[in-house]
């Protein structure tokens, strides 16, 4: 099975796509809680639903999810998180690794020891949380509402043809500004360190969609919760002690920022590229245009193969060549050290003050 389709043949998966997220998941997404859809049989009596905001979704759930915002029950919800068994194999799918299985609209991520999860359509996610457990019959709650608001959401949000980016975000006087780089690059320091520094409201500190069909490039935010190694919270005087440490590594501890605060989109003004300077190297911040800029958007995505699974790759570029011609991007480079942090942050912080004098001038 293919997942590589001719442009023409995926066009009418695109425009489907969109035409469903317009008009919201109303009657699968009901289905779903009510048991109705024969090939699976009858779900379990709901004896309780929760309804959250998260990522531009307004999701019904028969588990509670106290890292979510809270919103008034409502009839017709963008998307249903419940419990279901999910036998085997997603039927008719190829494996992309040993976690992941595609097929055209669906996808199951298997996380051993801890659940599946089954997303369909960009409108349902089933979740099974009886899978073989070894010395450890017992799962952590917060383990599987950690791979449902990441993983499994993220493959909901690209079933959906919007684009997830892998960001910390702030609110700062300049508008929303987004911080990017690979796995260790400092997201989540910076952004911790700029929201207790300068009072900057954290927007999100894993992930945050762009919905291809709003004009302006609104970034629609996921969980406050920002996750900090030991000694970035030391430095930002943080005691670890109650803290919620990370499942997969051990130093690195989750901490809710905002809470309570509203899930409100916010414009995105700017993107910037983490990297580590060279040692006797200051640091410098950069604008870069064109191909560049285009480089870090796509680089942002979000669990790029899934964006590939269930987008072509014309659609991606197209997105992200447009959402770079929206915003500014930036690359800033930084000395690794957390002593001279605000001196480091210097470049940073001048050039969102200088934005946001000018925003107030026009």
């Amino acid at each position: 099975m293919s997942l590589k389709l001719p442009i023409t043949l995926c066009l009418p998966r695109y425009i489907k796509g969109i035409m469903m997220a317009e008009r919201c998941a109303n009657t699968s997404a009901n289905d779903a809680l009510s048991g109705k859809r024969e090939r699976r049989g009858n779900l379990p009596a709901i004896t309780q639903r929760y309804y959250y905001l998260t990522y531009g979704l307004k999701i019904c759930s028969t588990l509670e999810l106290p890292e979510l915002p809270e919103i008034d029950p409502c009839e017709h919800p963008d998307a249903v998180v419940t419990t279901l068994d999910v036998v085997g194999e997603l039927e008719d799918s190829i494996p992309l690794n040993n976690w992941l299985e595609i097929s055209d609209d669906r996808c199951q991520i298997t996380v051993e020891g801890i659940a599946r999860y089954r997303v369909e359509e960009g409108q349902r996610i089933f979740l099974d949380r009886r899978m073989s457990r070894g010395v450890n019959p017992v799962v952590d709650p917060g383990d599987v509402r950690l791979f449902l608001l990441g993983s499994a959401l993220g493959a909901l949000l690209h079933q959906r043809h919007w684009l997830p980016l892998h960001v910390s975000a702030l609110k700062t006087p300049a508008g929303a500004w987004a911080f990017t780089g690979h796995s260790g690059a400092g997201k989540s320091t910076i952004a911790a360190w700029l929201h207790y520094a300068q009072q900057w409201p954290l927007i999100t500190d894993d992930v945050a969609v762009i919905k291809p069909d709003e004009a302006e490039p609104l970034l629609h935010p996921g969980p406050a919760r920002a996750k900090l190694w030991r000694d970035a919270l030391t430095a930002l005087g943080i005691e670890t002690e109650g803290l919620v440490k990370d499942l997969m590594r051990a130093d690195k501890f989750h901490i809710i920022m905002n809470k309570g605060a509203r899930n409100d989109s916010h414009r995105l003004s700017a993107l910037v590229q983490l990297e580590r300077a060279e040692e006797g190297e200051t640091a410098s911040l950069v604008k870069l245009t064109g191909i560049e800029a285009f480089k870090i958007v796509m680089g942002a995505i979000y669990r790029p193969e899934l964006g590939s699974a269930f987008n072509t790759d014309k659609q991606l570029m197209n997105e992200s060549v447009r959402l770079a011609q929206q915003i500014r991007v930036f690359r800033f480079r930084r000395p690794w050290s957390l002593d001279d942090m605000d001196k480091s942050l210097t470049p940073l912080l001048n050039e969102i003050n200088t934005q946001a004098s000018k925003s107030q001038l026009d």
